[in-house]
C-alpha cells in the first residue's frame, strides 16, 4: 500500500465520515466481530427504495472503521435492493485496494454485514 493511502486511512480512522447517531433514522442494526472485537451500530434512513442516509457509531480497528465509513458515504442515494448483492470485492473497491488478507476480511465486512441486516429488517419495498 502506498504512503498516501496509509495517510488517507489514518485520517479517516481518526475522523470517520458519517460517524454518530442521527436524530432521525428508520432502522438500526449492530455488527460485531468476535475475532477482534469490532463493534458498530448502523443507522439507516430511507426514502422509498433509496437509502437517504447512513450513519454509524462504535469502535474497531482501522480496517473496519475505514470500511464502514466509506460504505456509509457510498450508499447514500443507492437503492436498498443493491445492498444484499454487495460483498468483499465491493469493499475492496471502495477502499482502493486489490487484496485484503483472510485474517482481515471480517474486519472489512463487519459494517457491510450490519448494513445488510438493517436493509433486510425493512423488507424490500
Amino acid at each position: 500500500m502506498d504512503e498516501d493511502k496509509v495517510y488517507e486511512f489514518l485520517d479517516l480512522y481518526r475522523n470517520p465520515e458519517q460517524f454518530g447517531k442521527p436524530k432521525d433514522f428508520d432502522v438500526e442494526e449492530e455488527g460485531f466481530s468476535e475475532s477482534c472485537g469490532d463493534n458498530f451500530t448502523v443507522y439507516l434512513k430511507f426514502d422509498g427504495d433509496s437509502i437517504r442516509d447512513v450513519h454509524f457509531e462504535g469502535s474497531g480497528c482501522i480496517i473496519s472503521t475505514v470500511s464502514i465509513s466509506k460504505l456509509c458515504s457510498a450508499l447514500r442515494g443507492r437503492r436498498r435492493s443493491s445492498v444484499p448483492k454487495m460483498g468483499i470485492d465491493d469493499v475492496k473497491k471502495l477502499l482502493g485496494v486489490k487484496t485484503i488478507s483472510m485474517s482481515r476480511a471480517r474486519c472489512a465486512t463487519v459494517g457491510l454485514d450490519a448494513i445488510k441486516l438493517a436493509v433486510e429488517k425493512t423488507g424490500d419495498e
